[in-house]
Order: C-alpha cells, then structure tokens, then sequence
C-alpha cells in the first residue's frame, strides 16, 4: 500500500513533468518540432484527401490545427536547439526575424484557409491550399536542409 509521502511524491512528479493539457513542459524543442512538422504533413495530406472528396466542410478544423501549430514554431527553435538530429539549418538562428516572419505566413495562410473552407467555396478552398503549401516551400527553401 502506498503511504501519503510516496502518493505526494509522485504527485509532484506529474505536476513538475506534465503542463496544462497534459503536454510535457520540459519537452526537447528537436523532438516537439519534428513531432509538430510530422503532425503539419499528415494535416496536408488529410485536407488534400478531403478537398479530393469533396468534404470541404471538413477541412476547417484540420486548418485551425495548422494555424495553431504555426503560431508554435518559432518557440521551437529556441538558442542552442540547432545540435542533434535536426534538418534545420543554422540560418534559422542567423535570420530568426525572416524566419519567424515566415512561420508568421504559413500562420496566416493556415487561417486563411479555415475561413475559405467556412465559406464552402471549393476552388477558394484549394486556392488557399496551395497558397498554405506554398508558405511551407518558402520556408524549406532557406531553412531546412534536405
């Protein structure tokens, strides 16, 4: 059986490790932007199927995850991030302002493309889809290595 001491303890483990939402506060930037990046792709993918599908009703939300992400992505890349696994090249930290202005864009795109799918118009839909696809090649261009 557990005692009160080992019950605190543990407690305050979960408390220290785990912010509000459940996400881990301390989580490696390298990891949780990659985690972001991989989450982004499939969201691409899923509004690609569903403007495919004709669900243009359903690509809103997905949207709203993306924008949500892009307001994330300069805090990923905090100073000293720029060692380990990563494909982010050293010009994200040289030219954090340009960076930060693009991850600005794909933001803005992103929502863009949330109010384009509310208004239920298919081709402004995909328009703005490839316009949010367009933010991401503008930012791999100068900041992701291959």
């Amino acid at each position: 059986m557990l005692t009160r001491v080992t019950l605190a303890a543990m407690a305050a483990l979960l408390l220290v490790g785990v912010g509000v939402g459940g996400t881990a506060m301390a989580q490696d930037p390298i990891k949780a932007r990659k985690d972001g990046f991989e989450a982004n792709k499939k969201a691409m993918a899923e509004i690609k199927d569903l403007l495919g599908n004709d669900k243009v009703a359903q690509v809103g939300p997905v949207a709203q995850r993306m924008s949500a992400f892009g307001a994330q992505i300069p805090t990923l890349f905090p100073a000293g991030s720029d060692k380990g696994d990563t494909k982010a090249k050293a010009d994200i930290w040289a030219n954090n302002a340009d960076f930060a202005a693009k991850a600005q864009a794909f933001e803005a795109a992103a929502k863009g493309l949330e109010a384009a799918a509310a208004s239920g118009d298919k081709a402004a839909t995909a328009k703005q889809f490839a316009a949010v696809g367009g933010t991401c090649k503008a930012c791999h261009e100068n900041y992701r290595a291959d």
